[in-house]
């Protein structure tokens, strides 16, 4: 029998405040400063994506390290962010999500379990007379802020008619159209001229012979196109025109790029 229309809403609201409370708490209640024993941003990109294909061990370290979690909650909030048509998660991911994360509910409940004992306790102790604050010189420490979660948006380029430079050939960009591309944290994904190898290549941002920003990202094979996934932070890079170069052993694409200020509704661009 089909759970009626109310009941429904009724219990994915509870569900929605349990997870807001579980969120809150495991955010901040395991700190682990070194990050011992945590696992790669992939497994944790995995269990946010695909969480039926991770491991149970990337689960459980959740449940202790709130710097991971933190980490997991911004793949969800991406995650979420690409789902065209839907301004929250759907009923039946919320009960997915249920079935997939047995051990962080069960750390939820403890904790609520803990706290509602410890409440009581509280309560239920024999109040003792407060004595007058007595003075002190010593300063206060400051709180220190809390940073926000950072968010990487989508944002797609089509690098496959960029013809490859072999060796030592100068850079030729002045026949390619230059891609605005928004100052923002991005998920980019480069799609690379047919037939590239699977590897590890170098993608960076460079102008006037120096580098802006780089990092090192793995080539797969998606569907009949070699595609490069890798976070780019250009928030610190000053708005300009800019080369996007992507080089391996012996392969080096060049994409002129325009770096510009976004607006305050950015979506996803695909060139």
């Amino acid at each position: 029998m089909r759970m009626r229309i109310k009941d429904r809403a009724t219990l994915e609201k509870k569900n929605r405040e349990l997870l807001d409370f579980a969120r809150s708490y495991l955010s901040e209640a395991f700190p682990n400063p070194d990050r011992q024993g945590c696992p790669p941003d992939a497994s944790l990109r995995s269990l946010a994506f695909k969480p039926t294909e991770s491991e149970a061990v990337v689960t459980e370290h959740l449940a202790v390290c709130s710097p991971c979690f933190r980490r997991y909650s911004e793949l969800l909030a991406l995650l979420k962010s690409q789902m065209a048509a839907e301004e929250r998660l759907s009923w039946e991911h919320i009960s997915e999500w249920w079935r997939t994360h047995p051990l962080l509910v069960g750390a939820v409940l403890a904790c609520v379990l803990f706290i509602a004992i410890g409440a009581t306790v509280l309560l239920n102790r024999p109040r003792v007379p407060s004595h007058p604050p007595q003075e002190t010189h010593r300063t206060p420490n400051p709180v220190q802020p809390v940073n926000p979660a950072v968010i990487y948006l989508p944002f797609s380029l089509d690098l496959s008619a960029l013809s490859p430079l072999r060796g030592s050939e100068p850079s030729t960009t002045e026949s390619h159209q230059r891609v605005r591309v928004p100052r923002s944290p991005l998920y980019l994904t480069l799609t690379l001229p047919f037939a590239s190898e699977e590897r590890s290549y170098n993608v960076r941002l460079t102008a006037g012979g120096h580098t802006f920003w780089s990092n090192s990202a793995q080539a797969h094979l998606h569907k009949g196109q070699t595609l490069i996934r890798v976070e780019a932070d250009f928030r610190q890079v000053p708005a300009g025109s800019y080369n996007l170069e992507v080089e391996a052993s012996n392969t080096h694409l060049v994409q002129p790029v325009l770096l510009e200020t976004p607006s305050p509704n950015i979506t996803e661009r695909k060139r």
